[in-house]
C-alpha cells in the first residue's frame, strides 16, 4: 500500500514539470462531511452492561490545482478529522471505565477527475496521510484505592489514505457528490495506542463531498 501511495503522489508531482503541455487548469478546494468507520472490536465484550461505538463523525479538506485532460489530474493538500471509536462498561463493585481512539492527520496527495459528461463526474485520490492517533482510558473505581485512574499514549506515523467518489457538476465551477476514502494510521510498534482495542488501523469514512473551482 504505500509503495502504491508513492507511486500515485510521484506520478501527480511529476505533472507540475509538463503542466505547460496541458490544458489550463483549475485551482479547487474540496471538502467532505460524513462518518468514520474503525475496524476495532469491542475491549468490554464480556461485560455485561457495556456500550460500543466504533463509527463517528468525519470530515476532510483539501485543496490543490487540477489540470485539463481527457482525465483530469492535479495536486492535492488538506487535513482529514477522522473522529474516534469509544467502548464503557461498568460492573456493580467494581466501577466504570471508559476507553477512546481518535485520529486526525495532514493529506498530501494527488488526484483523477473524469467527466463521464457535462454533469456528471468520476474521481479518485490518493497519498500520503502524517497521521496522530491518540488513545485514553478512565477508570472510575468504588474503592478509595482505585477511586480514580486514567493513562492517554499518541501515536504519530505516515500511512496512506485512497478515496473514490461521483457526483454531479451543477456548473463549472461547483459540484457536489458521494465519496469513499480508506485512511491507515500507524499505530506504535508496543501497540500502547490502542492496546485496548483489538483490530486492524484502517479507518473507513463515507461521505458527502462538494468541490468549488476557481
Amino acid at each position: 500500500m504505500r509503495t502504491l501511495a508513492s507511486l500515485a503522489i510521484a506520478l501527480s508531482l511529476g505533472t507540475v514539470s509538463s503542466a505547460a503541455l496541458a490544458d489550463s487548469g483549475n485551482a479547487f478546494v474540496n471538502a467532505n462531511a460524513g462518518a468514520s468507520h474503525y475496524n476495532v472490536s469491542n475491549p468490554f465484550s464480556g461485560v455485561a452492561n457495556n456500550h460500543f461505538s466504533n463509527t463517528g463523525k468525519a470530515g476532510a479538506l483539501r485543496a490543490g490545482y487540477r489540470w485539463n485532460s481527457v482525465v483530469d489530474y492535479g495536486v492535492e493538500a488538506g487535513y482529514g478529522f477522522l473522529g474516534n471509536a469509544n467502548a464503557c462498561a461498568s460492573a456493580d463493585g467494581v466501577g466504570a471505565g471508559r476507553v477512546q481512539v481518535k485520529t486526525r492527520g495532514w493529506l498530501l496527495g494527488g488526484n483523477l477527475n473524469y467527466n463521464i459528461s457535462e454533469h456528471w463526474y468520476l474521481d479518485a485520490r490518493g497519498g500520503w496521510f502524517r497521521a496522530r492517533t491518540l488513545m485514553e482510558s478512565r477508570f472510575l473505581g468504588t474503592s478509595p484505592a482505585n477511586y480514580k485512574m486514567g493513562a492517554s499514549a499518541v501515536a504519530v506515523g505516515t500511512g496512506e489514505y485512497f478515496g473514490v467518489g461521483g457526483g454531479y457538476n451543477v456548473n463549472q465551477h461547483f459540484s457536489v457528490g458521494l465519496a469513499y476514502d480508506t485512511y491507515r494510521a500507524p499505530v506504535s510498534k508496543g501497540g500502547g495506542d490502542r492496546s485496548m482495542f483489538e483490530g486492524s488501523n484502517r479507518i473507513g469514512m463515507y461521505s458527502l463531498q462538494a468541490e468549488y473551482r476557481f
